[in-house]
């Protein structure tokens, strides 16, 4: 083990000093502030030069070719800016495993659309659409009663199938709203086209497939040239949690600490509940919450009740992922 490093805390700042060279880092600049923070408390000093030193962090990211260095993210050693890498920072930062992410950016930057790049991520959070752990994205679409599309009636879409067509026959311009393609939307598009007795299905793409996002309906649809049908919203089932039930069921979390109340940790947890209590809880036991990534305590003397609420607000609002044990 190495040996301890020098540190001193003052305000928002900690400083270290690494090898006779001093580093201060902010807590409200530095990427790694909060695992730099937990690696000083486990007095782990061999993580604590890696979060410092960038460069020995940059291996940790997908093949390499993703990076994140001194607060920006960077594709093949070029700065990447948009909504996605916003998002890639603020969920690190939060202690969010990003690697769903880095293979979406991954698949993404294969796109030869530069508009595509730069519109899809922030139309993904805007219509509240996950990334599957294999970095593609779940979206819906509505189709006729035998499952054909609604606007020719020419291709199945079954559970299982895959539909595709040649990119080039595929309309880029986003100016125009209703034009050629294979079509994808979020859920507050589904009451504008065909009727609400029409099937509701899920559809798997991979964001190196999409072709435009139609400046209409507030940005809710999209244009792609292939996709997986994965699932269907059942008659009574809401949106998101159809969502859930095909995330779950394809992509089951490798690992326990992946898991939120049985819930796969994606980057946009949908329709998240926490655990149900175990029968051998009591009601006045009394919980801590902490990070599932890193360990560090956030709360302390929660009952029951309340610490599923604070995991299920953590949640819904994408902060970090917490898990509940009993007080010493």
């Amino acid at each position: 083990m190495s040996k301890a490093i020098p540190y001193l805390i003052q305000g928002k700042n900690i400083i270290l000093v690494i090898d006779n060279k001093s580093h201060t880092i902010s807590r409200d600049t530095h990427i790694a502030y909060g695992k730099i923070v937990d690696a000083l408390k486990a007095q782990d000093w061999d993580a604590l030069r890696d979060l410092v030193e960038p460069k020995k962090a940059i291996v940790n990211f997908g093949k390499g070719h993703v990076a994140i260095n001194d607060n920006k993210i960077t594709w093949k050693g070029q700065p990447f800016h948009n909504s996605l890498a916003t998002r890639m920072i603020e969920m690190y930062q939060e202690g969010f495993p990003i690697d769903p992410m880095v293979r979406f950016m991954e698949n993404m930057m294969k796109n030869p659309s530069k508009r595509s790049v730069d519109q899809l991520y922030g139309f993904l959070e805007k219509n509240k659409l996950p990334i599957t752990e294999d970095g593609y994205f779940l979206a819906f679409k509505r189709v006729r009663n035998d499952f054909k599309d609604i606007h020719s009636g020419t291709f199945d879409n079954s559970v299982g199938q895959v539909v595709e067509m040649e990119r080039n026959a595929v309309d880029d311009n986003p100016n125009q709203t209703c034009s050629s393609g294979l079509h994808f939307c979020g859920e507050s598009y589904l009451g504008h086209f065909g009727n609400s007795s029409q099937p509701v299905m899920i559809l798997k793409i991979n964001p190196a497939d999409v072709v435009s996002i139609p400046s209409d309906y507030n940005d809710s649809k999209g244009r792609c040239c292939r996709y997986e049908v994965v699932g269907q919203v059942g008659v009574n089932t809401e949106p998101a949690e159809a969502f859930q039930e095909v995330v779950n069921r394809d992509y089951p979390a490798k690992k326990a600490a992946d898991v939120i109340g049985g819930v796969a940790a994606w980057p946009f947890p949908i329709g998240v509940k926490p655990a149900a209590a175990s029968d051998e809880e009591d009601e006045e036991d009394l919980y801590d919450l902490v990070r599932v990534y890193g360990g560090s305590v956030e709360y302390t003397g929660l009952t029951s009740a309340e610490a599923d609420d604070q995991i299920q607000r953590n949640a819904s609002q994408k902060k970090a992922m917490l898990k509940k044990v009993k007080s010493s």
